[in-house]
């Protein structure tokens, strides 16, 4: 097969080689150019630990939110929660809803990773729940489902996230009785 213009596109591509390599050496007087400098750091990537900690706190908040309403989509938690934690999660909200039953205020919490794998795949958290200010009231008149408590409402929790090479989630969750720290 012929190409009519194989000439000149070769003469052409040789040209622009010769030309390119010239401008490139320069002349003695001139320094040739240092690399070209590094972009500032970004924001340093969390530890595994503070991202574990991260989707706990993550998955928390939408539960926070979510209980707020009678609406029991809780999608927004997969971003945070899998496996037995969302099911628990999910399960407890949906439970909520269907008696038509809403929040106000929110727990507290004071997480902590108490130990982390070799490989920083997964994270053991445990916590201590405060949900004294965390009240259930009809959805309709906003009446208390239950007695306001006279003092904390304690709660140990004992969670697991995992790293899937993605993102953390916290995968298991267990809440125990009130007292129990």
């Amino acid at each position: 097969m012929i190409f009519p213009f194989r000439g000149p596109v070769l003469i052409g591509g040789v040209v622009l080689v010769v030309t390119l390599n010239a401008c490139a050496l320069g002349t003695e007087d001139e320094p040739l150019p240092t690399s070209e400098p590094s972009p500032a750091p970004s924001e340093a990537e969390p530890s595994a630990e503070e991202a574990a900690l991260e989707a706990y706190e993550g998955m928390w908040s939408v539960v926070v939110e979510i209980s707020r309403t009678t609406e029991a989509d809780s999608s927004d938690l997969d971003r945070f929660a899998e496996g037995q934690a969302l099911e628990l999660a999910q399960h407890g909200l949906g439970a909520e809803s269907d008696e038509n039953v809403v929040a106000r205020g929110a727990p507290t919490f004071s997480p902590e990773v108490v130990s982390l794998d070799e490989r920083e795949e997964s994270a053991e958290i445990e916590d201590c729940m405060d949900s004294s200010e965390w009240l259930r009231e009809d959805a309709d008149t906003g009446e208390l489902a239950e007695e306001a408590p006279d003092g904390p409402i304690l709660r140990k929790i004992e969670a697991t996230a995992d790293y899937d090479g993605l993102a953390w989630r916290v995968s298991s969750l267990r809440i125990f009785e009130q007292g129990t720290c």
